[in-house]
């Protein structure tokens, strides 16, 4: 009867230490939330110059554009492992340069035309199942609002709303997107993105967690 009670012991005690040693063994969760920064380069125009007119019929020519590209912020939350809910940032800025000509008196002035637009956007995505635990494609899309702040420079001097070039605005923004993410460590990784309806191409940094 000890000898029983001894072995008891010793079975339980061995079950007690291969527990602890499979619970120490079993993987991390994956986290679901991911932190990321992006940057895509702006697409090069394929016009040489571009003519437009303002209220006043006052005729612009502009015939040098450039922009900083497009910096982006998003966070994503993993609703489950095949969709996730998240929100988006982009920031773009566009110059213009050129000159403007009087309708009423043929004055000619040199014309500077800056375009801040600011997107955000509720972006939704499914993810393919893969085993790579470190690996994430994944195909979406997103809808949000388009903001943004105009400045006309004649001269150099900053001109009044009325001055501005004819520009259709539209409040809404969409976009669809394919991408990826590669982990490299539990918490960081880089991420790519190629859509419609923002940046053609963006690349950058995410921190999971």
């Amino acid at each position: 009867m000890k000898r029983t009670i001894e072995k008891m012991h010793l079975l339980t005690g061995i079950l007690l230490i291969a527990g602890k040693f499979a619970a120490a063994q079993e993987p991390a969760p994956k986290p679901s939330n991911y932190l990321e920064v992006s940057y895509g380069p702006h697409a090069s125009l394929s016009f040489q110059s571009l003519s437009t007119s303002n209220n006043d019929q006052d005729q612009f020519e502009f015939n040098n554009f450039n922009n900083l590209g497009t910096f982006g912020l998003r966070y994503d939350h993993l609703l489950n492992p095949s969709f996730s809910l998240g929100i988006d940032f982009y920031y773009l800025q566009k110059k213009s340069t050129g000159t403007m000509i009087e309708y009423n008196t043929g004055i000619q002035s040199s014309a500077e035309y800056i375009i801040n637009r600011f997107k955000t956007q509720v972006r939704i995505a499914y993810h393919f199942p893969i085993s790579n635990p470190n690996l994430d494609v994944y195909l979406g899309g997103g809808i949000g609002i388009n903001n943004q702040t105009r400045k006309l420079f004649l001269n150099g001097t900053e001109t009044s709303r009325n001055e501005y070039p004819s520009y259709l605005h539209l409040p809404v923004s969409l976009r669809t997107y394919a991408g990826l993410r590669y982990s490299f460590s539990k918490h960081f990784g880089v991420n790519a993105e190629l859509g419609i309806g923002g940046p053609l191409l963006n690349a950058g940094f995410h921190f999971r967690f």
